[in-house]
């Protein structure tokens, strides 16, 4: 067992997301820079920091297809793919830390030009849906589908790497979204081929049961495997700081079980996503959210 060696790359981009009411645009852009005001980065002796600055955000009311910012999360998502490729290339664990989940276009074209790594999601929403299902056209409520492949072709085949992970290696967890959407040619994601755990399904099966089976099922010891993880997977109650909250969700307990198994399993890299401290006063969430992170990146690979 080695120590890893941790990189963090901050990627405060809310591009992803429908600003809120009276709000300006979303404050999960201030994430990254307060979690290092709060005491993350030092306390993870992290060897190397880097911030990928996105483009101005623009609510984007006139957009052409329904995905905000369509143009500036694809030029974002190039300069990210490069921040994660250098740092898995030079030795280091990346901890990604967003910013919207539309980050994760970036994560997983980064790794395409590597390997065909595998991807473990674990959010409280499938986020596996076309632009004509969304009401908000935020691509952060679209991230699972555009980066195995189903959308529009602008975010889907950057580079020519159409798609940046197949459906069959990737393992969705922790989903307690079952309202639906409106109907549309993308199959409902228990049926798309992925390896598929509610959160219901992971209490039945216990936690490190559950993780290690789906991720025997995408075969992600072959090339290596990248999490996301959406701290909107976490109980509103103890993650109230989120653009999206629902009642239930995973306990920090259950949360560290999930992702200290993944990490055993020797994982690329890891991305946390949606923290918005405008909606932490006090930063509670946020620090529950540091001492989270500490306790769990501190097992070994």
């Amino acid at each position: 067992m080695t120590k890893r060696r941790l990189a963090i790359i901050e990627a405060p981009s809310n591009l992803g997301l429908m600003a809120l009411g009276d709000d300006a645009e979303p404050g999960t852009r201030h994430a990254p820079a307060t979690l290092r005001q709060l005491g993350l980065h030092d306390r993870l002796a992290a060897e190397h920091v880097v911030t990928v600055e996105p483009p101005p955000y623009s609510r984007d009311d006139q957009r052409r297809i329904n995905i905000r910012n369509i143009d500036a999360i694809a030029e974002y998502s190039i300069r990210l793919a490069d921040a994660v490729e250098e740092a898995v290339e030079a030795g280091y664990f990346p901890l990604v830390l967003g910013g919207d989940c539309s980050i994760l276009i970036g994560s997983m074209l980064g790794l395409a030009r590597q390997r065909e790594a595998a991807l473990l999601y674990v959010d409280g929403h499938t986020d596996f849906y076309l632009p004509e299902q969304s009401a908000t056209g935020g691509g952060a409520g679209m991230d699972l589908a555009l980066v195995t492949g189903w959308g529009p072709s602008a975010l889907t085949d950057l580079e020519g790497r159409w798609p940046y992970v197949t459906t069959r290696r990737v393992a969705a967890l922790a989903n307690r979204d079952h309202e639906g959407a409106p109907p549309s040619s993308i199959p409902a994601i228990a049926e798309s081929g992925m390896a598929y755990r509610p959160l219901e399904q992971i209490r039945a099966e216990g936690v490190g049961a559950c993780v290690n089976a789906a991720l025997n099922l995408i075969d992600a010891d072959r090339e290596g495997f990248w999490i996301h993880f959406d701290v909107d997977a976490i109980d509103s109650r103890l993650m109230p700081a989120v653009d999206s909250p629902q009642a239930d969700g995973l306990d920090w307990k259950e949360a560290a079980a999930l992702l200290a198994t993944a990490l055993k399993r020797g994982a690329l890299g890891l991305q946390v996503t949606i923290y918005d401290p405008s909606r932490d006063p006090g930063h509670a969430a946020g620090k529950a959210l540091i001492e989270w992170l500490v306790d769990v990146l501190a097992t070994e690979a």
